[in-house]
């Protein structure tokens, strides 16, 4: 299972742009609610020409979508852009991790295993994670050389 992964984007996101019907139809957010939370600073969306429609960021379409998330969890609108916000703030990290760490992903009927390579630098045990029935899991293997 550990085999090369070239984990560099192949798709720059900054180039995806959605209008803001797009963005209604993605996420269930009205252009209503959408235009409130632009004018309360909460999103931005990309500069616009007079009478141009609305269009937004890949970035911003997830935090729309994030902010969505949370309403619907009960928090009010401010705590949501909050929580948000601090999700937003912790995606570089979790980017950086994966991108360093990820190694390769394997599934099958019953299991899927994603392997984070070597536990440390003896490269005597590797880490995997593990989802099966619904269920997460780490589990840590001896490396055997063969």
């Amino acid at each position: 299972m550990a085999e090369e992964n070239n984990n560099d984007a192949f798709i720059d996101t900054d180039k995806l742009i959605f209008g803001i019907g797009q963005v209604q139809q993605i996420t269930g957010v009205s252009g209503r609610q959408l235009r409130y939370w632009e004018e309360q600073g909460y999103i931005h969306s990309l500069s616009q020409k007079k009478g141009a429609a609305r269009e937004y960021s890949m970035h911003t379409l997830f935090f729309i979508f994030h902010v969505s998330r949370f309403l619907e969890q009960g928090f009010t609108l401010q705590a949501a852009v909050d929580k948000a916000k601090q999700l937003d703030q912790q995606l570089p990290v979790l980017r950086q991790f994966l991108k360093s760490q990820l190694q390769g992903v394997s599934s099958d009927a019953d299991k899927s295993l994603i392997d984070f390579g070597y536990l440390d630098e003896s490269h005597t045990k590797r880490v995997y994670g593990v989802i099966e029935d619904g269920k997460t899991a780490f589990k840590i293997e001896e490396v055997h050389d063969e």
